[in-house]
């Protein structure tokens, strides 16, 4: 399972990740908020979907050009992953402290924690490519 993890995320670009994360919390977000009517849970869809999109694909394309650029020894990876890490907690903390989220820790948890295994595992399976 781990090797076939690995050649799916050597296989898929920055914006193929970006688009299943969109289409996987677009579709979460949407359904959560179906009891509010269509109009809502669209909505949330988009919205969720969308930020999904965009803070899935930066953290994606920094990390891959950082491994590209400098290799893919294991102090290039952690350095990929923890300054896309930060990226990724610089988005909400920014778009919720711009809305005023009174819980914020609570409301970007969750995601942090997902985004960080994700962004993790993307950064250790990564492999150079292969010369043809």
């Amino acid at each position: 399972m781990i090797e076939r993890y690995r050649q799916l995320v050597n296989q898929l670009s920055p914006w193929q990740i970006a688009l299943l994360a969109a289409l996987v919390y677009g579709a979460w977000a949407a359904f959560v908020n179906s009891e509010h009517g269509n109009a809502v849970a669209l909505k949330a869809g988009l919205v969720q979907g969308s930020y999904a999109f965009v803070s899935t694909w930066l953290i994606s394309f920094i990390a891959k050009w950082m491994l590209l650029r400098w290799g893919f020894s294991q102090t290039v990876r952690w350095s990929a992953m923890s300054v896309s890490w930060l990226v990724m907690l610089a988005i909400p903390v920014v778009l919720h402290t711009w809305q005023k989220t009174p819980d914020l820790v609570e409301a970007i948890l969750p995601g942090l924690a997902i985004g960080s295994l994700y962004l993790w595992s993307y950064c250790q399976q990564l492999q150079a490519p292969k010369p043809e």
